[in-house]
């Protein structure tokens, strides 16, 4: 997948914009608060019909301004040409168009234009929270199968349903047993599919990022991922589920949610024999970071024989030369990406069919150095 221009009105603090791409790198640079992510927003808004920073979409029109208005031009790894837009009122009113035809719904351009995007919060990725590494794998897997995202879906409604049950037993209502029950089987259902769906995708990314953690490092450094699963160690299997939720009976009727399932499961991981979390420093856990959502493209590529855009904000900080140079390789081989950097030093000016943007106060100058490659 090629982004071959992107047109910009009133979005964030960029007043108007019309930028055309390297169709290999796009390097973004400038102060912090300037405007680069904007532009990786915009891009990204294209492929998940959501923005990766808010959940507020009035927050990306510009200042003074009613709406926001965004065009997308591009091609597909086959030749197929393609023009999208989207159009976002204060009002929360959306439109949006395929190839000049109105769509019905953000449903209809999610997945048009796979992309993979990397934000500095993604650090967190290798030593933060769980669910970061819960959501990694879920939007991997939904990005290539469509059975996997259905019983993602169906899981959290399941779930929100019982919750929703076990919160009115905790504030004093009488418990339905047999509705619980019902609720039960259906999560236990839905569960299992999810953790399977998951432990599948695992097996193919951490193949993947082993091979990529020891080609960015000149060296094989042992990266080993595992699936750690929340109710059973021995058994991911409806039964599993099921009887950790009658075991967890009590304590969810006082407490007044759901205690088991694949909403508390978590991805371990380990570089040469190590626990990342403990023992991995900044620098490591960066390039963990990336490692995997370079994996994650990989992966979206080989199953949907399209490549996706990728999109990487500020990786290069704390990682050192030796290690930001075999990334910028490796992306040089296989994508089209757009990086961001408050750094001049981050961007070599000798890197073939790069374009260079600067952008102050949401005013873009580029692109520098352009060339074209097929």
């Amino acid at each position: 997948m090629i982004v071959e221009s992107l047109h910009l009105r009133s979005y964030r603090n960029i007043d108007e914009a019309t930028l055309e791409f390297s169709e290999r790198f796009n390097f973004i640079t400038g102060r912090n608060a300037q405007g680069k992510t904007n532009l990786l927003e915009a891009i990204h808004l294209f492929s998940l019909g959501r923005s990766f920073r808010t959940r507020r979409p009035a927050e990306m029109i510009r200042f003074g301004r009613e709406h926001f208005f965004l065009r997308l031009t591009g091609r597909s790894d086959s030749g197929v040409a393609f023009r999208l837009e989207i159009g976002q009122e204060r009002s929360g009113r959306t439109r949006l168009s395929v190839n000049g035809r109105p769509a019905g719904g953000v449903s209809e351009i999610i997945g048009f234009m796979p992309s993979v995007i990397f934000s500095p919060g993604d650090v967190e990725l290798s030593s933060g929270p769980p669910a970061g590494r819960r959501v990694y794998l879920d939007y991997t897997a939904a990005q290539v199968s469509p059975g996997f995202l259905a019983d993602l879906k169906e899981y959290r409604q399941v779930l929100k349903q019982r919750n929703s049950l076990l919160r009115a037993a905790a504030s004093g209502a009488a418990l339905d047993e047999a509705q619980l029950g019902v609720w039960d089987e259906a999560l236990a259902l839905k569960g299992a599919a999810v953790v399977r769906g998951r432990i599948e995708m695992l097996g193919v990314v951490a193949g993947r990022a082993r091979e990529i953690f020891g080609e960015v490092l000149g060296q094989p450094d042992g990266l080993e991922l595992e699936y750690r699963c929340s109710y059973d160690q021995e058994g991911t299997g409806e039964e599993s589920l099921l009887a950790a939720l009658l075991a967890a009976r009590e304590s969810e009727r006082r407490r007044g949610y759901t205690m088991a399932g694949p909403h508390y499961d978590d991805v371990t991981m380990r570089t040469g024999g190590e626990d990342v979390r403990r023992f991995a420093s900044q620098g490591r856990r960066r390039l963990l970071a990336v490692v995997l959502k370079l994996a994650q493209a990989d992966v979206i590529m080989s199953r949907r024989g399209e490549r996706p855009v990728v999109l990487l904000d500020d990786i290069f900080s704390e990682l050192d030369p030796g290690v930001a140079a075999g990334v910028r390789k490796m992306l040089s081989d296989r994508y089209q990406s757009f990086i961001t950097s408050p750094r001049e030093e981050d961007f070599p000016g000798d890197i073939p069919g790069a374009a260079r943007f600067d952008v102050e106060k949401g005013v873009f100058s580029g692109p520098r150095g352009a060339q074209k490659h097929s």
